[in-house]
């Protein structure tokens, strides 16, 4: 993952890769690499939802949907990533734009510690992609929490498949994924072929591929955790 991290969602028109910007929509050096890459590897084979304390120092994470407020810290947790090209550069508008896509782990302030997303390709199949955590957050497990809201959402939407690109094995081994290979997706050799064409260097990565099924289950994602706890204190 880095996310795409990481993973990617190209946002996805032809030429995507030309566009010589950063994360906040600056003038940069041009992209040379795609890559997608996890920067966490799990601390666990079995996470839960919500996070407990790693001790008396870290606040609690949730694990939720991500909002439209949450676009800017998103953009700042891969920017650092899609420097070291190891993933596409996203604007902070073309984020906000498939917010819906995205899940988040936030600390009890709300700040973004870790990110991915649900690219979709057909009603049935879907990416996972823009996978990234916080450098400070390595070694929590926060991919691995960010993952599984991710396959819960898939779930949300019926759909059955999901497939991720990596560097490494460990990280979506642990999480059940096989080994596979990315001609299986036509969809994504078709992206990849546009960003060639774009001039964009492709780097080879392995290929993963989980089916979710009628018997998956994950730990219910928090919606508007935050939300829910200022409303409370207002009542108390």
């Amino acid at each position: 993952m880095v996310g795409r991290g990481l993973g990617t969602r190209e946002h996805d028109r032809p030429g995507a890769g030309l566009v010589k910007r950063d994360h906040k929509g600056l003038a940069r050096r041009p992209l040379r690499i795609y890559t997608f890459r996890v920067h966490n590897l799990p601390v666990s084979s079995k996470p839960a939802l919500p996070f407990s304390r790693v001790d008396t120092s870290t606040p609690n994470v949730t694990v939720r949907r991500a909002t439209r407020t949450d676009a800017d810290e998103i953009a700042d947790l891969v920017g650092p990533y899609s420097a070291q090209g190891l993933m596409l550069p996203r604007t902070v508008e073309q984020i906000a734009a498939c917010i819906d896509n995205y899940v988040v782990a936030v600390d009890e302030a709300g700040h973004v510690l870790a990110c991915a997303a649900l690219d979709e390709y057909s009603p049935s199949l879907a990416e996972v992609s823009s996978v990234a955590v916080a450098e400070s957050q390595h070694g929590r497990g926060l991919g691995t929490q960010v993952v599984l809201g991710v396959e819960r959402l898939a779930r949300t939407r019926d759909i059955d498949e999901l497939f991720a690109l990596s560097l490494t094995d460990n990280f979506f081994l642990a999480l059940s994924y096989a080994p596979t290979t990315v001609s299986r997706y036509p969809e994504k050799l078709a992206r990849y072929d546009a960003l060639s064409k774009a001039g964009v260097e492709i780097v080879p990565k392995r290929c993963f591929q989980k089916m979710l099924g009628t018997s998956w289950s994950a730990p219910r994602l928090v919606e508007h955790a935050v939300a829910s706890k200022a409303k409370k204190r207002k009542v108390g």
